[in-house]
């Protein structure tokens, strides 16, 4: 007799009223990013109380006026920084509310997916295979349960759940489906208890951003001996002391390169907020770190590269009541699956009603490709089998020769085909081991699917390849219908071969390392050949993306270099051990991903070296008047007002820079390949010294013409605002040119530009602040003269990647 059991759930009224007096289902909660709370942070930043040391400085030996200026520098330069903090900080957090883990729970009559954060008390929890239990419940009713606890007790082996037994949250369905009564949630948990001991945990650091972080902690040392030197030789040469320690502090203050790791930060986390918000579901940043670099995208061929529509299109033989009956008895109503929910669809159209209890049953999994459900029907019992036509062919008795024919037939089209078998059991064989039942089956049909290729998928398989990228699909379904729909979409070719499951358990490590080099469709498989096929790739060197949807996954996407869990059909473990989910499960949005990917890695490279050269161009500007004995170009407090304008373009500027135009035709780069290497640092020493050409330049021709310091001061400080600039839209590619790019298409750095132009006007001919900022109303048409002389000498960047490319060119 069935148990007594919940049919409908709670309602959703009723939800909601739990939902408001119980609070979410959380044990940790988030930590709130909050713009105050980075203010605060920033405030006790190192780099901001030295400049309030340089502010005390001047309140002591320079004018009250200066005090005020310097002050209010500081407040607009700590504002800056908390606002790009805390729009990265917030893009980041965004991230897991985006990626939020989903629960199946039965509301209102049906089963329905919700945030696993609205469950209350009540709600009744659908559990299949691969489900994180997300509450403590009762359970319901089981189908042979099995519940991995290992999380809670430490114990490795799955224990069986049956009726009323209690399951937890936090613990994996490893076999078997039912449901539960959920009796407690949050921090009333089981799991919740023994957590609330536990502090905070923060996301640990990428590879990426504890690099630059490493990088920034050398290069302060480096910025520390100039700050200190340089002033330290002034006074050996004979200036003024108290300026050489305002120059030294505040020198200090602008080429210690604080801001490093807020560049990548910026890019990573902006960039992969903006995947999210495109189905590509960035859970982990450091999964927006490697993407550039994938060199092999492994996928699945079902709902991926194909639609998951599975439309019925034949039935063989012609006998299709019988067949969608026997078909439907082997779907247990727990199942969701495209091909299942079409299955069950037909039978409704054809009015096939089920009075059966389910006894037992064998899911998919541990190298099987059929399922098996043992039904109660009155008095009798009844076995039922689905899945891949050759296992179901050896469960039965005998099948003819037409029946195989009509398999290859169906398979050569592209179809997707299930078999379907059936055989009655006396009572006493009802709790025997499927292993000794599934022979002497009755052969009902074969059902052919139609699933045609996604729009757009061949197009983007094309894409990827002429950039390098490979595509490998690995699917359970049989050798001719993966080799159809591999043709369809132009991974199979002529003189290409599909490999099966039964071929790779023939294979050595070593052999599989060879023959993957080039064989792209792998058939008949099992999620142990797809973690094999990841494991040699990776040791051929390639940087693999794989998707996965099932709990066997767990290893190939873990073992990935990047791991991908299908959003629509993939099961809660699979999405635990993913860093990306694929919200709706298409190829194109996998490979759209990466060259994403690929623009992140270039802005990241583009802003650091941009920040570096102009750091590196200040310590030379200020080092020459020394040995030349001199006096500085800029004064103290004007250093400061540049540090600002150089933070926003690197911080904010090259994170909204377009993509490269070779994007999708250039190979990926090499993940050995550090960010700083050596053409890098060759490109920053080069762009920095050009800067520093620029205005020393006009500096030095200011000083020829016997003008008063302040008026060289402003000559310099003119051509430093204009030359920086220039610098930025050059820095925008090294291979293509400002005007190719399009000198409007970066707004952020057009919007910063013309702000950095209308402050140096109004700081040159507005009275209160020239005064303030020491500089000298020079002529407007010297201020002309000052811009076109630094913009020729820095366009001569523009003219290393001419000579660049044709060098480029020449090797090829």
């Amino acid at each position: 007799m069935a148990a007594n059991y919940n049919t409908k759930g709670l309602s959703s009224a009723e939800a909601e009223k739990r939902l408001l007096k119980s609070g979410p289902n959380l044990i940790f909660k988030s930590t709130k990013v909050s713009f105050l709370g980075i203010a605060k942070e920033e405030v006790t930043e190192p780099m901001i109380l030295l400049l309030l040391v340089v502010g005390f400085f001047y309140s002591i030996w320079g004018k009250v006026e200066d005090a005020v200026t310097i002050f209010i520098v500081i407040f607009l330069l700590v504002l800056s920084e908390v606002f790009t903090e805390f729009r990265a900080k917030k893009a980041i957090s965004s991230l897991t509310k985006i990626a939020s883990p989903k629960t199946k729970v039965l509301r209102d009559g049906v089963i329905t997916e919700i945030d696993s954060e609205k469950i209350v008390v009540g709600d009744i929890l659908i559990l299949t295979s691969g489900t994180k239990i997300s509450a403590d419940a009762k359970i319901q009713k089981s189908i042979d349960l099995q519940i991995d606890e290992s999380s809670l007790t430490g114990e490795s082996f799955p224990q069986d759940k049956n009726n009323d037994d209690a399951v937890f949250a936090g613990t994996v369905v490893i076999f078997g489906e039912g449901q539960a009564e959920v009796i407690a949630t949050g921090k009333d948990t089981k799991l919740g208890k023994t957590a609330a001991s536990l502090k905070e945990i923060k996301s640990p650091k990428t590879p990426l951003q504890l690099a630059m972080k490493s990088l920034a902690g050398k290069l302060v040392y480096l910025a520390i001996f100039f700050s200190v030197s340089i002033p330290i030789l002034g006074i050996l040469r004979g200036q003024d002391l108290k300026l050489m320690i305002l120059t030294g502090l505040s020198l200090s203050f602008a080429v210690i390169p604080e801001e490093l790791p807020i560049v990548i930060t910026m890019v990573l986390g902006l960039g992969a907020y903006s995947l999210s918000k495109n189905n590509f579901l960035v859970k982990r940043i450091k999964a927006a770190e490697t993407l550039g670099n994938a060199t092999v995208i492994v996928t699945d061929k079902t709902g991926t590269i194909t639609e998951s529509r599975m439309r019925i299109v034949s039935i063989y033989p012609n006998n299709e009541k019988e067949i969608i009956e026997k078909a439907a008895h082997a779907i247990s109503q727990y199942s969701f699956s495209p091909m299942e929910s079409e299955i069950k669809e037909r039978a409704l159209k054809l009015k096939i009603k089920d009075n059966t209890e389910i006894i037992h049953q064998r899911n998919f999994g541990n190298n099987r490709k059929s399922k098996s459900i043992i039904r109660k029907n009155g008095n009798e019992y009844e076995l039922f089998a689905s899945g891949a036509p050759e296992e179901i062919f050896k469960m039965c008795g005998n099948v003819d020769n037409d029946t195989k024919n009509e398999l290859v037939k169906q398979t050569e089209n592209g179809k997707r085909v299930i078999a379907v078998a059936y055989k009655k059991l006396s009572d006493g064989e009802k709790d025997l081991n499927f292993s000794e039942l599934e022979n002497g089956l009755e052969f009902i049909g074969l059902i052919g699917f139609q699933d045609p290729p996604r729009v757009g998928v061949k197009e983007t398989i094309a894409k990827a390849d002429k950039a390098g990228i490979r595509t490998i699909m690995v699917t359970g379904d049989h050798q001719l219908t993966a080799q159809f729909i591999a043709k369809e979409v132009g991974i199979f070719t002529e003189n290409s071969k599909v490999l099966t499951g039964e071929d790779l358990d023939k294979l050595s490590d070593q052999d599989l390392q060879n023959i993957i080099k080039n064989v792209s469709v792998f058939a008949r498989t099992t999620p142990q050949h797809k973690y094999r096929i990841v494991q040699a790739l990776q040791k051929n060197g390639e940087v693999v993306a794989v998707t996965g949807d099932g709990i066997n996954d767990v290893l190939a996407l873990k073992g990935a270099d990047i791991g991908i869990a299908m959003g629509i059909r993939g099961t809660d473990v699979a999405k635990e051990a993913s860093e990306v989910i694929l919200a709706d499960d298409n190829y194109v949005t996998i490979a759209q991903g990466i060259f994403e990917g690929r623009k992140f890695f270039d802005n990241l490279q583009k802003g650091i070296k941009y920040y570096l050269s102009v750091k590196f161009a200040l310590i030379l500007i200020f080092l020459l008047p020394v040995i030349l004995g001199i006096p500085m170009p800029f004064a103290p407090i004007q250093i400061i007002i540049l540090e600002l304008f150089m933070d926003l373009a690197a911080s904010a500027g090259f994170v909204a820079e377009p993509q490269e135009k070779n994007i999708y035709s250039r190979p990926p780069r090499n993940p050995k390949e550090s960010i700083m290497n050596n053409s890098a640092i060759l490109d920053i020493l080069i762009k920095g010294f050009v800067l520093f050409i620029a205005v020393t330049s006009v500096y030095l021709f200011a000083r020829s013409q016997n003008l008063t310091l302040i008026q060289s001061q402003t000559f310099a400080f003119s051509a430093w605002i204009f030359g920086h600039m220039a610098l930025a839209f050059i820095s925008r590619s090294d291979k293509e040119s400002v005007f190719s790019l399009g000198l409007f298409s970066n707004k952020v750095i057009n919007l910063w530009s013309v702000s950095a132009t209308i402050f140096l006007i109004i700081g040159i001919y507005l009275p209160y602040l020239k005064n303030t900022l020491n500089l000298y109303s020079i002529n407007f048409s010297q201020l002309v003269l000052t811009a076109i002389i630094v913009l020729l000498i820095v366009s001569l960047l523009e003219f290393r990647k001419i000579f660049a490319l044709n060098k480029l060119k020449n090797r090829q």
